[in-house]
């Protein structure tokens, strides 16, 4: 028996070993390739998509400020927007106290607060307390002097509520002096400009 010419064959051999090393290598990249690829492709999907995320959101953004502008310009025209305008708010008080007829108006106003947040509603709110004691003649005075404060407020207001007393034990005599002195509460209401997204 003769033996294989190995001599003869290392060379096809050893071509056929780097061959498949080479292929093993080609193998390998390409399949590191095709990963790097799917995960590029998938990034960018993602990044794609939350771009279209983005400008959906902003067009709504924008749709909204288009629907509401007019309002909330409204709402800064009457000084509901920004700072507190409490000189506009004394000078009220004191027009609705002249046009009603009550001299002697006096007011206090407290330091401006956060509004309760189930008013707020997540705004940035802000209400302003104001006391106002007013010297009565008769009870229907309050009445005519809210109605009147009501017609010359700038800005938004509530009457939190009011309290009659009678300022002494005198009996009731037909002359102009008050006998019963009122103390309400008005709360002033305030955004403040602060830069949010509207939701």
């Amino acid at each position: 028996m003769s033996r294989p010419p190995i001599a003869a064959l290392k060379w096809p051999l050893a071509l056929v070993a780097a061959a498949a090393l080479l292929a093993a290598i080609g193998i390998s990249w390409s399949l590191d390739a095709t990963r790097a690829a799917t995960a590029a492709r998938t990034h960018a999907e993602q990044a794609r998509a939350a771009a279209e995320s983005r400008l959906r959101h902003s067009r709504q953004q924008q749709e909204l400020i288009a629907a509401h502008l007019a309002d909330y310009e409204a709402l800064a025209a009457r000084g509901f927007v920004g700072a507190e305008n409490r000189l506009a708010w004394i000078e009220a008080a004191q027009l609705a106290g002249r046009e009603s007829g009550l001299s002697a108006l006096e007011y206090r106003l407290d330091p401006r607060a956060d509004a309760p947040a189930a008013l707020a509603q997540g705004l940035p709110l802000k209400q302003t307390r104001m006391t106002l004691t007013l010297p009565l003649l008769v009870e229907t005075d309050l009445a005519r002097f809210l109605a009147a404060l009501e017609r010359h407020a700038a800005g938004i207001h509530r009457v939190h509520g009011c309290t009659l007393a009678r300022t002494g034990d005198a009996p009731f005599e037909a002359v102009n002096q008050a006998r019963l002195k009122g103390e309400c509460e008005i709360l002033w209401f305030t955004v403040t400009a602060e830069s949010r997204t509207l939701q």
